[in-house]
């Protein structure tokens, strides 16, 4: 389905700026060499474009051939890579004429459409749509308005996520990253349009579009980071215990499609408006490869939250994260949500010298079931660390009445 809407909006480019691709661009046959390659046009096609005696009849005839979305689409990526130049300036123009055949239905067209799920935005979406700097994107595929006012996040190198709608009325949260970090959120993209993510603790990916100074990746909207949800909600212990538990969910589903998180901290725990806990931000995760069971990279993560290993790395910055290196920070976190904000290894100052050495304090705790899950998951050796399975299973999750 994904793949069918993406090849429409490539059709549909190809088909809008059909008339100014005739006139501008000339590397007609190396592209007809790459459709004939591709087998979007076959010979006679072929010789058809090869006769004509200027370039502006070899696109006419070209044209004629492509006659299915997938061949459009195929056209539309081989001019990325054959006139980068001449694909992002119709781009542009293409992003424009949506934007103004969206000016005249945004207001009260899309307000038609809104799909009302948040509580916590509300106000905010109201706000949004009578907002006269609201611009849509994507060919009027995504309406964003980069005020500080719709701004709902914040990370490091120009990221920032703001709430938006799709065309359909979907409410959304948008990251904006600068063209700079592409391979990031390309990385981030590629993990959450895995299948086996599908999950009700992962967060969904709906969207990626992007202009010329920005990247910006559609992803399911929530009410709160774990932070929020805490100083908001009235938290019993049956709650943060089902907190853990829907984190290790996450983390478990993660695993089982090979993926390695890398960053698991507080603000990454996010929860949606029925109250289910979903992982997010996937920037630094990394597939492991089949047949194995580390990644080598540099360190990566947040301070604080790291696993003993990563802050015992190699002189030259070289890391090995297994899934274990996860599970350590998943128990830091589990006994954070567990004892309402306290880190197992100490303050700020003295956190990483603690989580090298081993020096944990889970006075906050009484539970004699709660205190074994995190000690055997923040265990200070690798191999003595719990899998994710055995924590999901550990006897602290299950149920008074057997």
């Amino acid at each position: 389905m994904q793949r069918m809407a993406e090849e429409q909006r490539c059709a549909a480019f190809i088909d809008d700026m059909r008339d100014e691709l005739i006139q501008k661009f000339h590397s007609v046959m190396p592209l007809a060499d790459k459709l004939l390659q591709m087998k979007h046009i076959d010979q006679e096609a072929y010789a058809d474009i090869s006769v004509q005696s200027t370039n502006q009849n070899k696109m006419r005839e070209l044209y004629k051939s492509l006659n299915n979305a997938a061949s459009k689409a195929a056209f539309y990526e081989a001019l990325r890579h054959l006139d980068f130049y001449l694909f992002k300036d119709l781009e542009e123009k293409y992003s424009r004429k949506g934007s103004q055949r969206a000016d005249n239905e945004t207001g009260t067209n899309l307000k038609e459409r809104w799909q009302k799920n948040s509580k916590k935005h509300r106000t905010k979406f109201e706000d949004l749509l009578k907002d006269p700097e609201l611009e849509s994107l994507g060919n009027g595929k995504l309406f964003l308005c980069a005020k500080s006012e719709y701004k709902i996040g914040s990370g490091a190198e120009g990221t920032h996520v703001y709430i938006g709608m799709r065309d359909d009325g979907t409410e959304v949260a948008v990251k904006r990253m600068i063209k700079d970090n592409h391979k990031q959120l390309k990385d981030e993209m590629n993990i959450l349009r895995d299948p086996k993510l599908e999950h009700k603790n992962i967060v969904k990916y709906l969207d990626f579009t992007e202009d010329r100074h920005f990247d910006y990746l559609c992803l399911q909207l929530c009410e709160y980071d774990f932070e929020d949800y805490k100083k908001t909600k009235e938290l019993d212990q049956d709650a943060l215990k089902k907190v853990t538990n829907e984190v290790l969910l996450g983390l478990q589903a993660l695993h089982n499609a090979g993926i390695i998180h890398r960053d698991l901290k507080p603000s990454n725990i996010l929860i949606d408006v029925e109250g289910n806990v979903r992982l997010a931000d996937f920037g630094i995760s990394r597939f492991v490869n089949q047949g194995a069971s580390t990644v080598h990279t540099s360190r990566a993560g947040t301070r604080g939250w790291e696993a003993t290993e990563i802050l015992k790395g190699k002189a030259d910055g070289r890391c090995g994260y297994k899934t274990s290196t996860d599970i350590q920070v998943a128990g830091m976190l589990g006994y954070y949500i567990l004892s309402g904000g306290n880190h197992p290894f100490g303050t700020s100052y003295e956190v990483e010298d603690n989580i090298r050495k081993g020096n944990y304090q889970l006075d906050e705790r009484t539970d004699v079931e709660a205190k074994d899950l995190i000690e055997k998951m923040i265990a200070h050796e690798p191999q003595d660390r719990l899998s994710v399975k055995e924590a999901v299973e550990h006897p602290y999750f299950w149920n008074d009445d057997g």
